[in-house]
């Protein structure tokens, strides 16, 4: 049964209208705003089907030629207590150090090697200007000594310093400016965060009550009154403000200090969609405020928590926080190999040889230096090293992935760790379980690999953490393997127990690309066994987006055209394509519209024989109640090449307000692009609004629009932004938040400002 659609008489005959004026399903629709938006429609959404039955239950039994529970034992984690810990660290350090000397030495014997006599050899040598590089292969040999000894440096023992770190937290200064609150109203519907899972929810940068708009962001936690848009609050804080979870009278603000890496290949940009980025951390250490905010005028700190490591992922389970955060999975930091000041050619070796001694020293030191150890949580004062690491099969060097949770509502309950000498991925969590997807590639070189997967070139270990509503669930429950990358949090999904995992192996344009569709079950040794598989699928095509609902599940490919394939998921053991539909362009985020609907966001394209340029931006409505015969009914397409939105690569930015039927949706919209070329007229900057429905499609009512500044229309469809980031459809008010104001609007008047409120400080 498809939504019904209740319209006020005065509208009756426009809406008749718009419909037998509509074009074709398979007509690109360039949806331009209408210069009086029409009053939107309420929607009342028929019952939802009854949900399918559970599968078997207990299935562990692994698909042919994969290994067993047992054998996979190779991929468990092993546990390490901290005086493995510091055994395993000083190690590292000697290693590194002894590997910094033969380097240095060989450069101290390059230099011995090159005559005076002939000073050309000298012009412009590296040895003139030394670079600052990165670690390399160790140097090996003695070669030829100055006086006596054997070319060696002469420097005595490495050494080994103390284990302990101590890590000193305080609050600063938190200055909070009221405005003053009186008697604010509840909003009586309103949109909220677009959450994968129902029930656990995702850090964002905003978050409402229905009564009060909270906004972290710009160095500060901001609270508006929200049916009568005014500041209430702005809590400055200290450290770059990243996301926030809010409970009640509690919030919880992530801060970043520090750090000198990038994040996954988008310089300090979130990974939220992997295909261009990898999901890690940024060098920097998190800090993370609990705010009473009981008082809104004058929110209180209540409880302070500093980590290392740099923020991956937060989630609220009740009143549970859990934090995924990584600890040195950035670059090491260089060292130099030759002194700054070495001379071209001089008769001083003596003098020469020194300069190679103090740079011994001195990258020593700094490989010390650089070592921090294990990771740290530091709470009231005290400092706890969290080097009960549980370490995995493969080398990942020295980086650290650790799960802390915490109580957001009872600060003296300490918190719960959990962590993993290992790089952190992507991150998918359910009421009860958070699993990290974490991407290895086989190299050439002697580097450890599982056994059981001797011929894949590129695998992910999965790993499972029990989480729940209380932060003392959590602990490590198991590991397994599937081939493959996947592309972010939705290639993964649990159901009754079984995870389905969608990933990728290789990337377009290579033709040995192909992708799989995992089930992986819990064996009796607790390690994730996979026992159905769907694979070869779309070979010489990756992954775009993926959406599972229930015993459905939902793979867009992509290299030419875009097929939306359809799974039966039914039963673990035996997971198979039900349908399949190939349309031009591709979707990369798919979202549940109702029970026989997709509603997609992506980019159109333009087919080029052996390969297609992606195109404006693509909103699509799929019938797929049929799963056999999936159906696209209607599609917009939005400005052309250069067009872009946050939402078509960050799913928090995509809001459908299911009780309304609205989508409001970032769009920078550009036009006079095509055939590979970018368009070069900025048409639109803003929040796009859409009324939606089965029957007719997609309907602009209008937007917000903040103007050209900060707009570009040279975005890449990977690396999709926009200038406003998130929005809130909240009664007849619709807020659409850019990084500097958080403009406020009527949806019967959009284009009027109720409220234009500045987020700078």
């Amino acid at each position: 049964m498809r939504s019904l659609t209740r319209i006020p008489a005065g509208l009756l005959a426009g809406v008749v209208l718009v419909a037998s004026c509509a074009p074709a399903p398979d007509t690109p629709v360039h949806a331009a705003a209408p210069s009086a938006p029409p009053e939107v429609a309420t929607v009342t959404v028929a019952p939802a089907p009854p949900p399918p039955p559970p599968p078997p239950t207990g299935i562990a039994t692994p698909i042919a030629g994969d290994p067993d529970g047992a054998a996979l034992a190779e991929a468990r984690l092993v546990a390490h207590d901290c005086e493995d810990a510091d055994r395993a660290r000083q190690e590292l350090v000697r290693r590194r150090i002894e590997q910094m000397r033969a380097e240095v030495v060989a450069e101290w014997r390059d230099w011995l090697a090159r005559p005076c006599e002939d000073p050309s050899r000298w012009a412009g040598s590296h040895h003139a200007r030394p670079p600052q590089i990165r670690m390399g292969a160790a140097g090996t040999g003695t070669g030829q000594g100055y006086g006596a000894g054997d070319g060696r440096l002469g420097l005595s023992g490495i050494g080994e310093g103390g284990t302990g770190r101590g890590e000193g937290i305080g609050l600063g200064s938190i200055g909070t400016f009221g405005h003053g609150a009186g008697g604010a109203r509840r909003a009586t519907s309103a949109s909220g965060t677009n959450n994968q899972v129902a029930g656990v929810d995702e850090a964002d940068i905003v978050k409402h009550d229905g009564t009060y708009v909270y906004l972290a962001a710009n160095g500060a936690l901001r609270i508006f009154e929200a049916l009568e848009p005014r500041a209430l609050s702005v809590t400055k804080l200290p450290g770059e403000v990243r996301h926030m979870l809010v409970d009640g009278d509690r919030a919880a603000v992530f801060l970043a200090e520090g750090g000198r890496g990038t994040r996954g290949g988008r310089g300090g940009a979130r990974c939220t969609y992997g295909y261009d980025c990898t999901f890690s951390g940024d060098g920097s250490h998190t800090r993370v405020l609990v705010l009473d905010v009981a008082d809104r005028e004058h929110p209180r700190v209540a409880r302070e928590l500093a980590l290392t490591g740099s923020l991956v992922a937060a989630r609220r389970i009740g009143g549970a926080v859990h934090l995924v955060v990584a600890d040195r999975d950035t670059p090491e930091p260089s060292y130099a190999r030759v002194p700054d000041d070495l001379p071209g050619c001089s008769t001083d070796q003596a003098g020469v040889l020194a300069k190679f001694q103090a740079l011994v020293r001195d990258n020593e030191q700094q490989i010390r230096d650089a070592d921090p150890g294990y990771p740290v949580l530091t709470e009231h004062g005290a400092a706890r090293r969290l080097c009960d690491a549980l370490a995995t099969p493969l080398s990942d060097g020295v980086a650290f992935t650790t799960v802390v949770s915490f109580d957001l509502r009872d600060e003296r309950a300490p918190a719960t760790t959990a962590t993993v000498q290992s790089r952190p991925g992507a991150v998918f969590a359910s009421e009860d379980a958070l699993y990290l997807a974490v991407r290895h590639e086989r190299g050439r070189s002697a580097a450890p690999w599982y056994r059981a997967f001797s011929d894949a070139r590129e695998v992910s270990d999965i790993h499972k953490f029990e989480i729940g509503g209380t932060p003392d669930a959590t602990r490590y429950v198991g590991s397994g393997v599937v081939p493959g990358h996947v592309l972010n949090q939705f290639a993964m999904d649990e159901w009754y127990g079984y995870l389905r995992v969608a990933t990728t192996t290789g990337r377009v344009p290579s033709p040995e690309v192909e992708s799989t569709l995992s089930v992986l079950g819990t064996s009796r040794e607790g390690n994730l066994v996979r026992v159905g598989a769907v694979t070869h699928i779309a070979p010489g095509e990756d992954i775009r987006a993926v959406r599972f609902d229930g015993d459905r599940g939902y793979v867009v490919t992509f290299k030419k055209t875009d097929p939306l394939f359809v799974l039966d998921l039914a039963d673990p053991a035996a997971p198979r394509i039900e349908g399949e539909l190939k349309i031009p362009g591709f979707s990369t985020y798919l979202h549940r519209l109702d029970a026989t609907h997709l509603l997609s966001i992506g980019f159109d394209a333009q087919d080029r024989g052996s390969f297609a340029y992606f195109d404006g931006l693509l909103l699509q409505l799929f019938d797929v109640s049929n799963p056999t015969e999936p159906r696209l009914l209607h599609k917009a397409i939005l400005g052309t090449r250069g067009s872009s939105s946050e939402a078509a690569t960050d799913h928090l930015a995509f809001n459908f307000f299911e009780a309304r039927g609205l989508l409001a949706i970032p769009v920078t919209e550009c036009e006079g692009g095509g055939d590979g070329r970018f368009g070069d007229r900025l048409t639109f900057s803003g929040l796009a609004v859409f009324d939606v429905s089965v029957e007719r499609g997609f309907r602009r009512l209008g937007g917000v629009d903040h103007g050209e500044r900060g707009a570009s229309c040279r975005a890449w469809w990977s690396k999709a932004s926009s200038v406003v980031k998130r929005s809130i459809v909240m009664d007849d008010l619709v807020f659409s938040i850019a990084s500097d104001r958080m403009k406020v609007q009527r949806l019967g008047h959009l284009g009027a400002d109720v409220a234009d409120l500045s987020l700078t400080l």
